[in-house]
């Protein structure tokens, strides 16, 4: 675990050392062999010569990399300029100190493209560079500029498909949801997937994503402003759609139902039919894959979508999403690029989950194609590549597998992706989805409702706890990572329980017991109160019930009396009791 943390991005410099000049059968490199340099050097350049010329004068969409941010107008003594306040928040809780990465291009940089010619398509302030549309002159022109490194070609510039004015469809109202799977199980079909991972315990708990950021990166969100299992999110100002990154408008419902079904997979709330791993959290979606093709401009909507969601604050990013071949195979990465320095995704995810945010990322799909491995940017140090294990916790045989390139263990986690019930394409309908895409929301989301139960700790401080709660720990390997975590697990661990011996050493929540014919439920716990203002049971759907009788008793160990809870469903209940002195929250009561 501590490797995974502590992975470093090294850099790797290599050079060519030209033999001195001597005799001709002395010196190893010899005139033929230098000859034979010059000319690999000289076909080198022509290869990329022609492919510039070979967009002929159709606009493509090109990388430009800056070699500097010098003369900027920007200063990290302002960092209200840069970033949100819940973004400084969230750096400051974890340490991290704002640094040149967080300053945007050079603004006169950005200007110079323009003049000549070209339409700018983004910008990255991580990767110190531009996405430009051009034709391939102004390409070679931008390449001669003196603070341009490089010009990259990443694909054409496709059509816009859909209208820049779009707007959201009404949500309906006054729909009825369909009966409860079971009576007794609010998580309805989706409780197989959530239990293999842990998250009923979270629930029970009252602990839901409430007050998690999660942003989603995908490739259109269709339906999701009139499917009813997004009317929870929607109707409470948690669903946001933030920026359409391929058509540079913000409209985001269009395009897929990729990002539909990955969003549902976090945040449907329909009790007793089907249930996301954080049905509380917020929700900030992109749009980054174009569905007419697929080029590397994608990987670099990805970072540039991470970079916005890192400004806004946000706390966990997922993306089903992942890069190996493309349209244009002569784009095509290889296997030695997956490293996680290599590839501009991967470049910039990198530096994405050095921010304090947890990214979550799909592994891939080719576990049982010639490829096999995983994909960019899930190859990236610090990113969590996620793999799919089927519901008997296995391996997904689609599921990509490691290590990376460079020899780190690849996927780091694993979590169901093998027959997940997920959102259909009208109204109440359900769909069963496969692939490590949904692994990662599932991960993601479980993740959130964790981080929801303790938002005092850092990014670094959940990871470890969930894992230390996966099956692998002790072994990982590369086909499942650190393997199945176990949230409910992470979160006792994170709440100050330790098993030793088979006992449960705490101090808060010692034990509780329950009469259900008279109705009285006694609650110990080491914790000191006041006398309370008010006692809450809190039901799996977050719904406050209050405790009209109760009262505390002020030993050793306090014992909190409830009445009347034989009226209750049955089921599990979180406690919450608060007083002038602090609020005390204990473990799940079952009635």
């Amino acid at each position: 675990m501590d490797a995974w943390l502590g992975n470093k991005d090294p850099a790797v410099k290599s050079g060519l050392q030209r033999c001195p000049n001597e005799a001709v059968l002395n010196c190893a490199c010899s005139s033929y062999l230098y000859d034979m340099m010059r000319l690999f050097v000289l076909l080198v350049v022509l290869i990329h010569a022609m492919q510039l010329l070979g967009q002929g004068d159709k606009p493509a969409k090109y990388w430009v990399s800056f070699s500097d941010k010098d003369q900027s107008p920007y200063c990290l003594c302002r960092p209200a300029e840069l970033l949100s306040a819940r973004a400084l928040e969230r750096r400051s809780r974890a340490g991290l100190a704002l640094d040149a990465y967080d300053l945007p291009v050079n603004p006169g940089y950005v200007d110079g493209l323009r003049g000549q010619g070209a339409r700018i398509h983004l910008t990255s302030r991580w990767l110190n560079g531009a996405a430009v549309i051009a034709d391939a002159a102004t390409a070679a022109r931008l390449g001669r500029l003196p603070f341009v490194t490089e010009v990259q070609y990443v694909g054409p510039d496709l059509p816009v498909r859909h209208a820049a004015d779009a707007r959201a469809a009404p949500r309906p109202v006054g729909r009825r949801p369909p009966r409860p799977v079971d009576s007794g199980n609010p998580f309805g079909y989706a409780a197989l997937q959530l239990s293999q991972l842990g998250i009923p315990a979270l629930h029970y708990a009252g602990h839901r994503g409430g007050g998690i950021w999660i942003a989603v990166l995908d490739g259109g969100f269709t339906g999701v402003d009139t499917l009813p299992f997004f009317d929870s999110v929607a109707l409470s100002g948690r669903l946001f759609q933030v920026r359409d990154l391929v058509e540079r408008d913000n409209h985001v419902f269009e395009g897929s139902g990729h990002g539909t079904a990955v969003l549902s997979a976090m945040a449907a709330n329909v009790p007793g039919y089907l249930m996301g791993a954080a049905p509380d959290a917020a929700y900030f979606l992109f749009k980054t894959e174009d569905t007419g093709g697929e080029f590397p401009i994608e990987a670099c909507n990805w970072v540039a979508a991470a970079e916005y969601a890192d400004s806004l604050g946000v706390d966990i990013l997922n993306a089903s999403l992942g890069y190996t071949t493309f349209n244009d195979t002569t784009l095509n990465y290889r296997y030695a690029d997956m490293d996680g320095r290599t590839t501009i995704g991967s470049r910039g995810a990198a530096i994405a989950a050095s921010r304090g945010m947890i990214v979550c990322n799909s592994a891939g799909n080719n576990g049982a194609d010639a490829w096999r491995h995983i994909g960019a940017p899930s190859d990236a140090p610090g990113v969590l590549a996620v793999g799919a294990v089927d519901p008997d916790g296995e391996r997904s045989g689609f599921s990509s597998i490691g290590p990376s390139s460079d020899g780190r263990i690849k996927p780091d986690l694993a979590a169901p992706g093998g027959q997940v019930v997920v959102a259909g394409s009208n109204a109440y309908d359900l769909g069963i989805s496969s692939g490590t895409s949904l692994a990662s929301p599932m991960l993601a989301g479980g993740l959130a409702a964790l981080w929801s139960a303790f938002p005092e700790k850092t990014a670094r401080e959940i990871l470890r706890a969930v894992f230390e709660s996966a099956d692998q720990a002790a072994a990982p390997d590369n086909h499942r990572g650190y393997g199945l975590p176990d949230l409910g697990q992470a979160w006792a661990s994170l709440a100050g329980f330790a098993h030793r011996d088979g006992h449960i050493n705490r101090a808060g929540i010692g034990f509780f017991a329950s009469d259900p014919v008279s109705g009285t439920t006694q609650v110990w716990t080491t914790d000191r109160m006041g006398e309370p203002e008010s006692v809450y049971l809190i039901n799996v759907l977050g719904q406050k019930i209050p405790v009209s009788q109760s009262a505390v008793y002020h030993q050793r160990i306090t014992r909190i009396a409830l009445e009347g809870t034989q009226d209750l469903p049955r089921g599990a209940y979180h406690l919450q009791v608060i007083s002038p002195l602090n609020t005390v929250q204990a473990s799940i009561l079952q009635f």
